[in-house]
């Protein structure tokens, strides 16, 4: 099948054969589907790399987006593509490209319903260019697929219809991970690490950043480090706390590992090239996090680290249940002293660890791994019976219940 990929959203793309190192959670999705799809035999072709908010900014003139919109028309027809897929579609960055060439197959990915504050955000004339765009596709759509968490997702569908996408064409595939093809053992990675062997060592890989002003809604990543920092300190003293990512919060975080006495205990390894990433899962006993918000934003590092086989303690959010089972592949927790407590538990027992790693592993693979992911986008694409199983149906907001474990991959092979 020859796909035609498109993402409105460039910025994404740079994580893309021929742009820059990107790391994003999407960025790593795009490359990740990009491959996955290419590994199953399919020739996928981006499309264009133009980003669509840059005409709306100013920064780019009206008539690159016409000599855009030309060249594009002319690449589909020598490519003749099979099937139209764009990622990351919403009013700011719709497909002004596919929609009107008539494709044999339209599947929007990852699709965000934007409400009246995203469309006035934006100047006339290009306010009514673009929701007439992200509205003519939307139509023209085939399948419009959500990626994110079910309270986001509520919000998202509740857009979707009314911009007048009818319910049966919405569905969930939540995103997905690679899966590790080599990964050391841990006493190989802690001796490259310089890490102690016999030291309970718990993980955390985020971005350090802070709140962008004091009334700003989404608390900084940098937040829910420190909050485990000082759930850490009730851990046995030869336990380390090793943290991996660098932002503005990384001084907040020294700041209070000294406060509490910790200094020695908490290394900080700042930014880490995604290459080299799986030896800190190799070498930690489990991974953790308290993220109390609801969005995707350790959605990437709690899937790679269970497909490492590492066992988890995030909190008790529709996130960590979609990611996790909980008692199972690790634990979630209900507040801050349950979180604590769980921390300590595992601290304790590297039995208990390896026992919810194994599971964990065999939980991504099943559910969350590309190679799983690729074969539903392929079925969504190729237009196949399956892809009106139940397993894709996003749940009614209102009815504030979540898939069910396993509903993603049941009957996929």
């Amino acid at each position: 099948m020859r796909i035609a990929y498109y993402v409105p959203r460039a910025t994404y793309l740079e994580s893309c054969p021929g742009g820059e190192k990107h790391t994003s959670g999407s960025g790593m999705f795009i490359t990740n589907v990009l491959t996955s799809l290419r590994d199953r035999g399919h020739e996928v072709k981006i499309i264009s790399r133009v980003d669509l908010r840059d005409f709306w900014l100013g920064r780019l003139p009206a008539r690159r987006l016409l000599a855009e919109a030309a060249l594009v028309r002319g690449e589909v027809k020598r490519f003749s593509p099979d099937a139209w897929l764009v990622y990351a579609s919403s009013v700011q960055y719709p497909d002004l490209f596919g929609w009107w060439q008539h494709p044999k197959r339209y599947v929007l990915l990852g699709c965000e319903g934007s409400g009246e504050q995203r469309v006035n955000a934006m100047p006339r004339p290009w306010r009514d260019l673009y929701s007439f765009g992200f509205r003519k596709s939307l139509k023209r759509a085939d399948k419009v697929i959500a990626v994110r968490t079910m309270r986001d997702l509520g919000g998202a569908s509740e857009h979707l219809r009314g911009w007048g996408v009818p319910e049966e064409k919405i569905c969930f595939l939540p995103l997905a991970v690679k899966t590790w093809t080599r990964l050391p053992g841990r006493e190989e990675a802690r001796h490259v690490l310089g890490l102690p062997q016999d030291a309970p060592t718990v993980l955390c890989v985020s971005r350090l950043s802070v709140r962008r002003h004091k009334d700003d809604p989404r608390p900084g990543k940098a937040e829910s480090v420190l909050e485990l920092v000082r759930a850490f300190a009730a851990l046995p003293p030869n336990a380390l706390l090793l943290l991996v990512g660098d932002g503005e919060g990384r001084r907040q975080i020294e700041e209070e590992a000294a406060r509490l006495g910790l200094r020695e205990r908490v290394l900080l390894a700042g930014e880490v090239e995604h290459s080299e990433i799986s030896w800190y899962y190799a070498a930690c006993d489990f991974f953790a996090i308290p993220e109390k918000a609801e969005s995707n934003r350790p959605y990437q590092a709690l899937l790679e680290a269970q497909a490492a086989g590492r066992a988890i303690v995030t909190m008790d959010t529709e996130l960590g249940q979609i990611t996790a089972e909980a008692g199972r592949t690790g634990f979630l927790a209900k507040d801050f002293q349950e979180f604590q407590s769980q921390l300590l538990t595992l601290a304790k027992n590297k039995s208990l660890c390896d026992e919810m790693g194994r599971a964990a592993a065999d939980f991504v693979a099943r559910s969350f791994s590309m190679e799983v992911r690729a074969l539903q986008i392929e079925r969504l694409l190729l237009g196949s019976e399956e892809d009106s199983n139940v397993r894709y149906r996003i749940p009614s907001p209102q009815s504030g219940v979540l898939p069910a474990q396993g509903m993603f991959t049941k009957n996929l092979h």
